[in-house]
């Protein structure tokens, strides 16, 4: 069982029963760490060698297959370096991201579903100035949250919960179809995070306006996967107890709780975040060009209209 101070609870088994889907043992994936670290030697247009326990995640990520990994990784710092919308002022000291930590939560379950998916639940933590968060701030933080978890999570697939609980019309109109892809391609290109499952409580009317421009972003069986409920029962139907915060009726931290633990680990990752700031791709060293559906992205720098979002 996961200690007080834990944030990601990671079965001891998970690593060998993730990587036997993709026909790998642990011993050929440590193989395949080591190739992509000494390809990232050669790649000097890349601002570092990742650590071995992220490049293990952004092999899982894209289905131990090394040459997309190898993309994913390439655009994990290409896209840090040219879509500033994201990575201008994220850094977790900086006073907006203070800010939206105090009006949002975007916390993660500490134990993993059966099948070995983290869920992820974010949910207004300040009813009163829901109007004042941006959401490109939110989009920063759960990308904070995410490079935690490349150095200790398993990141294998996703769950969302999205508790709109205390939201307004006014806020919900600014996520425009253009945000949304651009977050739902931004999600995709760097962590190529399968969502396999997305929840949606405490629902408003407005919702349904957003899953119809939803719903002609993504493919049909990622639209699927969206379940909307006016309250929060289909949390108990689909989780269990164990899982749940307190504040749904389970056994687990409370939001509040678990909010304060990702805090502390934005302070203990303190020094990843402030490297993150001056980590960019030197276009001038690239040996040669991403692949075309990437330089459509990166030339126009947030227009995502030409890509198929998984």
């Amino acid at each position: 069982m996961p200690k007080d101070t834990e944030l990601f609870y990671v079965q001891s088994d998970a690593l060998n029963t993730i990587v036997k889907v993709f026909n790998k043992t642990e011993e050929s994936l440590a193989e395949d760490v080591l190739t992509l670290k000494n390809w990232m030697k050669d790649q000097h247009h890349l601002p570092e060698i990742l650590d071995d326990k992220s490049v293990q995640n952004f092999l899982i990520l894209n289905k131990c297959n090394v040459e997309k990994t190898k993309e994913n990784i390439d655009m994990y710092y290409t896209l840090r370096s040219e879509v500033l919308d994201f990575s201008t002022n994220a850094n977790p000291r900086c006073s907006n991201m203070k800010e939206v930590e105090k009006l949002m939560y975007h916390v993660a379950l500490p134990k993993m579903t059966k099948d070995m998916y983290r869920v992820v639940l974010e949910k207004y933590r300040t009813k009163d100035k829901v109007e004042q968060i941006n959401p490109y701030d939110v989009l920063k933080m759960a990308f904070n949250l995410h490079e935690i978890r490349l150095k200790e999570d398993i990141m294998y697939g996703d769950v969302l919960i999205f508790d709109l609980e205390g939201t307004s019309v006014r806020f919900l109109s600014k996520l425009t179809p253009v945000l949304l892809l651009t977050v739902v391609t931004l999600y995709k290109k760097i962590y190529s995070l399968p969502v396999k499952g997305l929840y949606i409580i405490n629902t408003v009317p407005y919702v349904s306006t957003l899953l119809a421009i939803v719903k002609t972003l993504v493919k049909p069986k990622l639209f699927e996967r969206i379940h909307v409920c006016k309250d929060t029962s289909i949390l108990k139907e689909h989780f269990p107890l164990e899982m749940l915060p307190k504040d749904y009726g389970g056994t687990e931290k409370s939001i509040e709780e678990l909010h304060e633990l990702c805090h502390l680990k934005y302070q203990e990752y303190q020094d990843r975040f402030d490297l993150l700031d001056k980590l960019r791709v030197d276009e001038s060293l690239r040996s040669a060009r991403l692949a075309n559906e990437n330089d459509e992205l990166l030339g126009y720098h947030g227009n995502f209209r030409k890509l198929n979002v998984d």
